[in-house]
């Protein structure tokens, strides 16, 4: 292996490095100019007008966890339709009774109410 095969990696390390350090570099001799505008918290846009450690409700943690269960449940759903055609009849069997047990969790979770704002 000789230089050239290196040269445009080594390039683009250095113009890397390059621009990183100078903008570090601008970022430190530039001007201050603090005022109260740039120092309020700023969270979409939006002005905090309650303290930010406020108690949330439970259905809030509840749907929250919900959605990531099916959501995760649900993304193990493409994998076993991509080898579907080559497994055969096992994977509809496992395909059946997987969408069986996601739809009795979703009948339980509807039956209790959790998918509800009160």
């Amino acid at each position: 292996m000789d230089l050239y095969t290196w040269l445009p990696l080594l390039i683009y390390i250095v113009l890397g490095a390059g621009i990183a350090g100078a903008l570090f570099t601008l970022s430190m001799v530039g001007r201050r100019r603090p005022n109260a505008t740039k120092k309020l918290p700023f969270e979409s846009g939006i002005l905090t007008v309650q303290p930010a450690r406020q108690r949330f409700s439970i259905d809030f943690y509840l749907t929250a966890m919900l959605f990531i269960i099916f959501d995760i449940e649900l993304a193990f759903l493409y994998p076993l339709a991509v080898v579907l055609r080559d497994v055969g009849g096992v994977a509809v069997v496992e395909l059946v009774v997987f969408m069986a047990v996601l739809t009795g969790a979703l009948a339980y979770v509807w039956r209790k109410k959790a998918l509800e704002w009160r």
